[in-house]
C-alpha cells in the first residue's frame, strides 16, 4: 500500500516568493475513509472481542475525550498520541489589557482540537511510507 499524492500549486509559497513565479507543491490524495465498522471489525477480527463488543467500546472513547478536553486536560492514548485544545486569539497591546472593562475571552477567535501523535508512530509511519504520484489537474 501506498499513499497517493499529486503536484498542485500553492496559493502562499511563503516570504521568499518571486513575484511572477508559480509555485508547487506535493499533496497528499485520500483515498478513502477507513470506517468505524471497519475498524470494529478488523479489532475482532485480531483479537477475542466480538464485533459489536469492540463497537461498544469504540462508541464509548468519544464522550470521555470530550468530557476531559472541555476539562482542560489533555487525552493520552498510549503508543498513538495525545489530544489537546489550542485556542486561536487575536493578538491584543498592554495598553488594552489595563482597561477595566477588558474581558480577554473577547479575543478568541475559535479554537482547534490537535492531535499530536506519540514519537513511536511518527517513527513507524515514517519507516513504512511508500509514495505514488497520481495525475491531478495542476
Amino acid at each position: 500500500m501506498s499513499v497517493n499524492y499529486a503536484v498542485r500549486k500553492c496559493k502562499n509559497p511563503g516570504k521568499n516568493a518571486v513575484e511572477g513565479t508559480t509555485y508547487y507543491a506535493c499533496r497528499a490524495i485520500k483515498t478513502n475513509d477507513y470506517t468505524f465498522d471497519e475498524l470494529a471489525e478488523d479489532i475482532s477480527f485480531s483479537t477475542t472481542v466480538t464485533k459489536p463488543d469492540a463497537q461498544a467500546v469504540l462508541a464509548v472513547i468519544k464522550p470521555y475525550i470530550t468530557k476531559a478536553l472541555l476539562a482542560g486536560r489533555a487525552v493520552v492514548l498510549e503508543d498513538l498520541g495525545r489530544f489537546q485544545i489550542s485556542l486561536q486569539s487575536k493578538c491584543f497591546s498592554q495598553d488594552t489589557m489595563a482597561a477595566s472593562d477588558f474581558t480577554p475571552s473577547s479575543m478568541i477567535k475559535g479554537h482547534r482540537i490537535l492531535f499530536r501523535p506519540e514519537v513511536a508512530l511518527k517513527k513507524e509511519i515514517a519507516s513504512k511510507l511508500s509514495l505514488n504520484r497520481i495525475a491531478a489537474e495542476v
